[in-house]
C-alpha cells in the first residue's frame, strides 16, 4: 500500500466521521450554552434563570401537555396502523398487494404542511368541501369535526408518520422464521392469538425504534401544529419555541426548552437501548423457512381492502383531489365552479411573484446541493463504520446517530444561536448546512447497510493486485453501493424540498424555500397556497417515481 493510498484510506473516512461529528456538536453546545447565560446589566452570567422562567410559564406546561399528548397519541395509531398495513401486504393474500406496497408509501414523500392544509380545505368548518358537501346534499352539519385541534394534528400526524412503521416493520415480517407461528398453530393457537404472542413479539425491535422516532419527530415537527393548532391559540413545543424567537426574541428561554427536548430525547433513547440489549429477537434462522401467505376469507379481505382505502384516501388522494380544485378556484369558499376555474394562481406563483420564484430556486438548490454532499460524507462515514477503528465504532455511530432523534426545530434554533452575528446568519448556507446535520444520518444508515452487505475480500483482491485505494473504491465499491447511493440522493432530495421546520428559524428575505412561502402566501389567497403545493407535489412525485424505479421493491428484498 502507497503512503498516499494508505492517508486517503484512513483519513478520508475519519474526516468524513469529525465533520458529521463537528455537525452535531455545534448547534449542541450553542444550546446549551445559550440556555445557561441569563444578561444582567447587559452583561451575561451563567444561570439556571431561563430554566425557572420556563417552568414558571403557564404556556410552557399547555405546549408541554398538548405535544406530549399528541406524540403519544400519534406513536400509538401509526403502530397500529403501520403494523396492519405491513402485515396486509407482506403475510396475506390481499387483492393488489404490490400497488398498495407503494401507495402506502407515498404519504412519506408528502409534505405534512401541504398535508395540513389539504385538510383545512377538506374539513374547514367553513370553507371546507366535505362539511359543504354533506351540508348540501345531506342537510347534516359537519361542525363538530372541528380540524382546528389537538385531535385533528393527531390525525393529520398519523396520517404522514404511518409509512416511518410500515417501513420498519416490513423486512421482519417478510423474512421472520414461519416455524415459530407453525409449532403455535399446531398446537391450537388462533391467528389472533399467534400474531399477539408470537409475530407481535418477533418485531419488537423494528416497532421499538419505529415508534422512538415517531414520538420524537412527530412532537417536533413544526408543520401540521403551525397549520392546525396555531390558528387557534393551541399551543405545541414547536409553535412555542418559533414564538419565543420572533421579535421582541427570548433566545435563552427558547434554549432552556430545547434543552427539555434533547434530554427527554436522549433519555428515552438509552430507555430503548437498554430494553433490547441482552434480549433474543431472533426472527432469521438458517432453515431456510419463509413465512406462509395467510388466505383471507372474503369479510377479511373487504374489511383490509377499506383499511387500505381509508388510508390511501386519507393520505393521498382526498389531499390530492383538493389541493388540484383549490388551486384552480379564484375564491375558495368549498365549493367548485367549473366556470369560474383558473389558471391565474399558478401564473401568479411562477411568473409575476418574485418571492415565489426565489423559493422554487432555492428548494431547488438546497435539495441538489445538500443531497449530494449528504451522500457523499454518507459514503466516507459508512466506510468508516464498517471498515475503520473497531473500538470507535460504536461510539461513532451513535454520535453520528442523535439527530435522527431530534426535531428539526431544535437543530435550526442551534444553528441559529450557533450563526448569530456571523457571516453565516440569514444565508442559504448555513440552512444547507442545518439540513446536512439534521438528515443526513438517513442516507448513512442507507449506504452502512450496503457496506455490511459488501464482503470485504473484493477491496482487499484488489489491493492485492496493486490497485490504490482510490482506484479501488472507484471501479469495485461504488459501482456496488450506487442503489443505494441513488436510493440515498433521492430521499435527501424529497425531505429538503418538503422541510419547514429547520428552515422556520433560519430563513431571511432572499433566502425563502417553497415550505415558507407556503406560510407567507397563507396570510394572502388559499389559491396561491395550493398552486405552490401543487407545484412542490410534482417536485416530491417526479423523485418518488424515480426512487421506486431505483428500489428493489419491498417484497423482493432479503433485509
Amino acid at each position: 500500500m502507497s503512503g498516499q493510498g494508505e492517508w486517503a484510506q484512513k483519513r478520508l473516512p475519519a474526516a468524513g466521521v469529525a465533520v458529521g461529528v463537528i455537525l452535531i456538536a455545534g448547534p449542541f453546545l450553542a444550546t446549551v450554552v445559550r440556555s445557561l447565560l441569563v444578561w444582567r446589566d447587559d452583561s451575561p452570567h451563567l444561570s439556571l434563570g431561563n430554566f425557572a422562567n420556563l417552568f414558571g410559564d403557564a404556556r410552557f406546561v399547555s405546549a408541554a401537555t398538548n405535544t406530549l399528548v399528541a406524540g403519544v397519541c400519534t406513536t400509538f395509531f401509526s403502530l397500529i396502523l403501520g403494523f396492519s398495513l405491513a402485515f396486509l401486504v407482506c403475510r396475506t393474500d390481499m387483492p393488489g398487494r404490490r400497488w398498495l406496497e407503494t401507495a402506502n408509501l407515498v404519504p412519506f414523500f408528502l409534505s405534512p404542511y401541504v398535508g395540513a392544509i389539504s385538510w383545512i380545505y377538506l374539513l374547514a368548518p367553513h370553507g371546507g368541501l366535505l362539511p359543504a358537501l354533506v351540508r348540501t346534499h345531506l342537510g347534516i352539519s359537519l361542525e363538530w369535526l372541528n380540524i382546528y385541534s389537538v385531535p385533528g394534528v393527531i390525525f393529520v400526524l398519523t396520517l404522514f408518520y404511518t409509512p416511518y412503521v410500515y417501513l420498519f416493520v416490513t423486512p421482519p415480517l417478510r423474512e421472520m422464521d414461519a416455524s415459530f407461528e407453525d409449532a403455535a398453530r399446531v398446537h391450537g393457537a388462533s391467528f389472533w392469538y399467534t400474531t399477539r404472542h408470537i409475530t407481535l413479539p418477533l418485531v419488537m425491535p423494528a416497532m421499538l425504534s419505529a415508534g422512538l422516532i415517531v414520538f420524537v419527530t412527530s412532537a417536533g415537527l413544526f408543520d401540521v401544529p403551525l397549520a392546525l393548532a396555531a390558528p387557534r391559540g393551541i399551543r405545541f413545543m414547536p409553535t412555542e419555541i418559533f414564538a419565543m424567537v420572533q421579535y421582541p426574541s427570548d433566545l435563552g428561554k427558547a434554549a432552556a426548552f430545547g434543552m427539555v427536548v434533547l434530554t427527554v430525547t436522549v433519555m428515552l433513547t438509552l430507555w430503548q437501548r437498554k430494553f433490547l440489549a441482552g434480549r433474543r429477537f431472533d426472527t432469521i434462522t438458517g432453515k431456510g423457512y419463509r413465512p406462509r401467505t395467510i388466505k383471507l376469507r372474503l369479510p377479511t379481505k373487504i374489511a383490509a381492502l377499506t383499511l387500505e382505502a381509508i388510508y390511501v384516501g386519507g393520505g393521498v388522494v382526498l389531499p390530492l383531489f383538493v389541493l388540484l380544485l383549490v388551486s384552480f378556484s379564484k375564491l375558495w369558499t368549498g365549493r367548485f365552479l367549473w366556470r369560474t376555474a383558473t389558471t391565474g394562481n399558478y401564473e401568479y406563483i411562477l411568473t409575476k411573484y418574485d418571492l415565489t420564484r426565489t423559493a422554487i430556486a432555492n428548494s431547488l438548490f438546497l435539495a441538489v446541493t445538500g443531497a449530494t454532499i449528504g451522500v457523499g460524507l454518507a459514503v466516507l462515514q459508512g466506510y468508516y463504520l464498517t471498515r475503520g477503528n473497531p473500538k470507535r465504532r460504536a461510539l461513532m455511530e451513535t454520535l453520528l446517530s442523535l439527530p435522527l432523534g431530534i426535531p428539526g426545530i431544535i437543530l435550526g434554533l442551534g444553528f441559529l444561536i450557533m450563526a448569530l452575528h456571523t457571516p453565516l446568519y440569514s444565508t442559504l448556507t448555513i440552512i444547507l448546512i442545518a439540513y446536512i446535520a439534521r438528515f443526513q444520518p438517513f442516507a448513512t444508515r442507507n449506504v452502512t447497510a450496503m457496506f455490511m452487505a459488501i464482503n470485504p475480500e473484493l477491496e482487499q483482491s484488489a489491493r492485492a493486485s496493486g490497485a490504490t485505494w482510490k482506484q479501488t473504491m472507484r471501479h469495485i465499491v461504488l459501482p456496488l453501493l450506487k442503489p443505494s447511493l441513488i436510493a440515498s440522493w433521492l430521499m435527501l432530495f424529497v425531505i429538503f424540498i418538503r422541510e419547514l421546520g429547520a428552515t422556520i428559524l433560519l430563513y431571511a428575505q432572499g433566502t425563502e424555500t417553497i415550505s415558507v412561502a407556503m406560510v407567507v402566501l397563507s396570510e394572502r389567497s388559499s389559491g396561491y397556497v395550493a398552486a405552490l403545493a401543487v407545484v412542490q407535489l410534482i417536485l416530491l412525485l417526479v423523485a418518488f417515481i424515480a426512487f421506486q424505479i431505483t428500489r428493489t421493491p419491498i417484497s423482493q428484498r432479503s433485509t
